[in-house]
């Protein structure tokens, strides 16, 4: 049986570190987006939403509507 899972991860990214954040924009690439782009995942796995800690709030309501257009499509 296949299920989805939400997975909710806090990433710490050194926005000065050229290899894991070339651009200085942690909200482009940082570890976790890095290894996603990169194909490293042989399931299926997608980006719903990525957001600064200090907007949470939006973040959630951004992932709670993303959460249900999944579960319409």
């Amino acid at each position: 049986m296949i299920k989805k899972l939400l997975v909710t991860l806090l990433v710490t990214v050194d926005t000065e570190d050229k290899e894991i954040c070339p651009t200085g924009d942690p909200l482009i690439e940082n570890v976790v987006l890095n290894v996603l782009d990169d194909g490293f995942f042989t399931d299926p796995v997608e980006e719903i939403c990525t957001s600064h800690i200090s907007d949470y709030i939006e973040h959630s309501k951004r992932t709670e509507k993303r959460i249900e257009d999944l579960y319409h499509d």
